[in-house]
């Protein structure tokens, strides 16, 4: 079988290919070129992390939710990292309501999101199933039900950061590229798990709206307590 090529067509694709490139370098000379006027270059100082200071201290102190009272926090190791689970009750209804929040903190300005949920799954020795993915405006959460021998649990996981968040790690990373883009700083992140008790394994399906409701309300407090300019 013979087989022709048109030079035209090759010369097209040629002159794109060249196109591509001289794009592509004027981007990066457009946003190298004032750094080395200014001196600063991206090698010398690593993007920094707003509020990375009481992001890393969330490990000691846990998460403070209004009308919630704390029966246990403590700063436990999980995978060689420090995370600190938390123990909480509202009391206000009828029924008082339990929760357990497990917050894996960014450490260093370095630090990625990466194997949080295989650790914290590992470290818990759960079985797993009704896996779901759940979006809450530009909150997602992964969820399922969790047990061991002795409990059952509706789970919630996700990385909050300061606008919205999602469970997977590759988000965090475009995330992060068009943050520093637009302020020159990493995007800062805190790994989180909410655990609901239920029934022996029983259906989680009734479990679904509390567990978004508090899975909201722990992001919603992250955003304002932790991630917010204002933040101490």
């Amino acid at each position: 079988m013979a087989v022709s090529f048109d030079s035209s067509d090759s010369k097209s694709n040629s002159w794109l290919r060249w196109l591509v490139v001289i794009v592509l370098a004027v981007m990066v000379a457009v946003a190298a070129i004032p750094q080395y006027f200014s001196g600063h270059f991206p090698w010398q100082s690593p993007p920094s992390v707003a509020n990375l200071e009481t992001i890393r201290s969330l490990k000691d102190t846990g998460l403070s939710l209004d009308g919630w009272s704390e029966d246990l926090q403590q700063k436990i190791s999980i995978g060689g990292d420090q995370w600190s689970v938390q123990q909480l009750t509202h009391a206000n209804g009828p029924v008082p309501e339990q929760m357990i929040i497990f917050l894996k903190p960014q450490g260093l300005a370095k630090d990625q999101p990466e194997v949080e949920w295989i650790d914290l799954q590992g470290a818990q020795k759960w079985q797993t199933s009704h896996h779901r993915r759940l979006r809450l405006g530009t909150l997602h959460i992964d969820t399922f039900r969790a047990w061991t021998s002795s409990q059952t649990f509706a789970v919630s996981q996700w990385y909050a950061l300061p606008q919205g968040g999602h469970p997977a790690p590759h988000h965090w990373f475009w995330q992060d590229q068009r943050y520093q883009w637009r302020r020159s700083e990493r995007l800062p992140w805190v790994a989180v798990a909410v655990m609901v008790p239920m029934p022996p394994l029983g259906d989680i399906t009734p479990v679904y709206p509390q567990l978004e409701r508090l899975s909201q309300l722990v992001q919603t407090t992250l955003v304002e307590a932790v991630f917010s300019p204002e933040s101490p």
